[in-house]
């Protein structure tokens, strides 16, 4: 894949921008403005100069991703909840009044938070593995037994679900291990 279609696929031709374009597209025509017909000449890329000449042979980064596509939307998902979180965590945890607390409580929550982060940017490359649906639930299940565990514990103080956030992380190593395979 060329520069050239990476930047296409990214501005235009993902299924976000595609969805965001039909809908200004629906919602234009609804409000009665029409688009003005433009000819449109074609032009080859190939015709083009390249310093990189090889094409990938997947053609778009959503057919490398084939049927295992879901884990990028997960990803999406995930990140989202990783800083609605953060933010959470540090609006709530601003108003304990135990200094020494506040710090445990906020220790807690950083680790979860970080781990989160962290495993909702490794979760784009599920499509990559070898085993996506065994690799990527592992990761899915670690992620929240561990960071749901450690936020439990920043914004409760009980600590009986530890033992839970253990078991996370093991998944979580598990994870990627499996990435061996």
């Amino acid at each position: 894949m060329s520069v050239a279609d990476t930047i296409e696929y990214v501005t235009l031709g993902n299924p976000v921008s595609k969805m965001v374009a039909s809908s200004a597209s629906a919602l234009l025509r609804t409000l009665g403005l029409r688009p003005k017909k433009v000819p449109v000449q074609e032009t080859s890329m190939a015709l083009l100069p390249s310093a990189h000449s090889y094409v990938h042979p997947h053609g778009s980064l959503y057919c490398l991703a084939g049927s295992h596509y879901h884990f990028v939307r997960l990803a999406g998902i995930s990140g989202a909840s990783a800083i609605f979180m953060g933010a959470y965590c540090k609006y709530v945890l601003k108003d304990v009044s135990d200094p020494k607390e506040q710090v445990d409580s906020q220790a807690f929550a950083d680790v979860a938070n970080r781990i989160h982060f962290l495993h909702s940017f490794a979760m784009m490359a599920m499509p990559l593995a070898h085993y996506p649906v065994f690799t990527g639930s592992l990761m899915i299940m670690g992620t929240m037994l561990f960071s749901g565990c450690m936020y439990y514990r920043a914004l409760t103080g009980e600590k009986r679900l530890q033992p839970y956030a253990t078991v996370g992380g093991f998944c979580l190593m598990g994870a990627w291990l499996s990435l061996v395979l």
